[in-house]
């Protein structure tokens, strides 16, 4: 291999580097491409850092260990990338010198125990997998995944605190972790650190895997998981609009309030009317998911009365015009107590002005596949798109909604000027209320979202030019409403490099033990150097 190849700054040292990786790997394991080298150091925001000196594919977690060790040998920093739908730059090189690992070879399901209730596996499972590997045993894992689970890994959804289908966030569901730290030492956490035992419960002494968790990959690299299981419950579905943003908000505080859902996700104006073109499921796909939902449901009465709620003669054309639309999902031992209480969530929306819809999205969001990524690349106009997400206690929802509007209004005339639009999200977690505000401009697609598009979005998008004002301006809307957010108390999934987490934690206790934490399990600063703010700078 010519390793001058690699590019034309490359040194001696980065030679050396590669070297010794390819003797560890096999040189078909190291790839020096720059194409995919450039994508795999870009994430959905498509900001540029470092580009990776190398794309590596480990065969096993001692291969893993080998390079954290040559990476401290050589002065290199190593990011690990899994199903790369993150949009904070989690696993964007900041240091010229980067190799990012692909996580996604670590993608068995190693075991699944029904009779203790949990799943083992690597954490380069996408969700879509461990979805099948589930199926027919009448068990699922809490939380069910992202919306993006045909191309996000679980591992990367540990790193990011995932919020989507299911109840509560990923990380409240593990058991155990195994994690390479970055002195190449492989650290277990849970009761499957205790020397015979498996991996059956977490709390073994000191929390050791909530250290892992939620961390953007600052701490260590995830190679295996245990993740609790549960019986699957019986569930019903509502979907409902409201008069306005600010009504659906106040009806997601009360049910938060009440602790009655699942989950309750609500869509703007915007999405509501892109859903409402959406064309129907193949009859192939439509028959396996309502083959499924009826054998979920032996109460075929109610069973049939739960599919007649999800049928619309118009597939998703009922959305249509619509200001906004909010499912949610009301689960239960049994199906009777599961439409009780949906019924007792329906009556809270009525309070606030809810119209009932078919509960079409949350069927098909239950029993049919995961969202299409390609189709969010760029939209049917061929703009591109930027999510900023906060999380609030519910008490705050309404405040945050009205603190968008009138972002959204103080900020009309430069959108207007530059062609930029911003719709907006809502979802509801058990306790906890998030606001996704989405910017909207056009773009041409970079080689990120380009590698992702469906053949479709990339001609929509083939004769859009790029306009620098423009781009500069919607990316310092989005940096201006993270600040307003943080202001008010937010929190964010996918701290990583976008969101201020150490500014949030400036003068804590916290903040100093995390740093003294990051010494301590990655003694050079080789993992995901600058993520959380820790690690930038190499130690000395």
């Amino acid at each position: 291999m010519n390793y001058r190849s690699l590019d034309l700054s490359s040194t001696e040292a980065d030679e050396r580097a590669i070297l010794r990786l390819s003797d560890l790997l096999g040189a078909d394991r190291v790839s020096l491409d720059l194409a995919e080298r450039e994508l795999y150091s870009l994430d959905f925001s498509e900001e540029v850092g470092e580009t990776a000196l190398a794309v590596l594919r480990p065969r096993s977690v001692g291969d893993l260990s080998a390079i954290m060790r040559i990476a401290q040998d050589e002065g290199l920093a190593v990011n690990t990338r899994g199903g790369g739908m993150s949009y904070t730059k989690g696993h964007v090189p900041v240091r010229p010198r980067t190799v990012v690992v692909d996580n996604a070879v670590f993608n068995k399901v190693l075991e699944v125990n029904t009779q203790d209730r949990y799943v083992s596996l690597e954490t380069g499972v996408r969700w879509v997998d461990l979805r099948r590997a589930l199926k027919g045993t009448g068990l699922r894992v809490p939380y069910l995944g992202t919306l993006s689970g045909n191309h996000a890994t679980v591992g990367g959804g540990l790193s990011q605190n995932a919020t989507g289908m299911g109840r509560m966030t990923l990380a409240e569901h593990v058991l155990g972790l195994e994690v390479v730290l970055g002195d190449g030492r492989v650290l277990r956490t849970g009761s499957w650190a205790t020397s015979g035992t498996a991996p059956f419960y977490r709390y073994n002494g000191p929390d050791l895997t909530g250290l892992f968790l939620c961390d953007s990959g600052a701490f260590g690299i995830k190679t295996k998981v245990h993740l609790l299981l549960e019986p699957w419950p019986k569930m019903s579905f509502g979907c409902v609009s409201f008069p306005d943003r600010v009504s659906l908000v106040q009806a997601q505080a009360a049910m938060a309030q009440s602790g009655l859902h699942t989950e309750a996700f609500a869509f703007d104006g915007y999405f509501v009317g892109e859903y409402a073109l959406k064309p129907s499921p193949p009859a192939q796909e439509k028959r396996q998911m309502v083959s499924d939902y009826w054998a979920d449901n032996p109460n075929k009465l109610r069973a049939l009365r739960g599919l007649l709620r999800a049928w619309h003669p118009s597939g998703l054309g009922f959305l249509r015009g619509l200001p906004n639309a909010m499912y949610y999902v009301a689960e239960a031992a049994d199906q009777a107590a599961a439409d009780r209480v949906q019924k007792r969530i329906a009556a809270i929306c009525r309070q606030y002005g809810a119209r009932e819809l078919p509960t079409t999205i949350p069927f098909g969001l239950r029993y049919g596949p995961y969202l299409n990524v390609g189709e969010i690349m760029a939209n049917r106009e061929g703009e591109v798109n930027f999510p900023i997400n906060a999380k609030f206690p519910a008490s705050k929802a309404v405040d945050a909604m009205k603190a968008f509007e009138s972002f959204a209004a103080d900020n009309a005339a430069l959108m207007q000027r530059h062609g930029i639009r911003m719709a907006c999200n809502s979802l509801l977690h058990g306790h906890f209320w998030g606001i996704e505000p989405v910017i909207f401009w056009k773009r041409p697609l970079g080689t990120y979202r380009h590698h992702y598009a469906t053949e479709e979005r990339r001609a929509r998008s083939g004769q859009v030019e790029e306009n620098a004002e423009r781009t500069a301006a919607a990316l310092d809307l989005r940096y201006r409403m993270q600040r307003m957010f943080r202001e008010m108390g937010s929190l964010h999934v996918q701290w990583a490099k976008s969101y201020p987490f150490a500014q949030a934690l400036e003068g804590q206790a916290a903040w100093g033990l995390l740093q003294q934490i990051k010494d301590a399990v990655d003694p050079d600063h080789v993992i995901n150097p600058g993520v959380l703010g820790l690690g930038l700078e190499p130690r000395p």
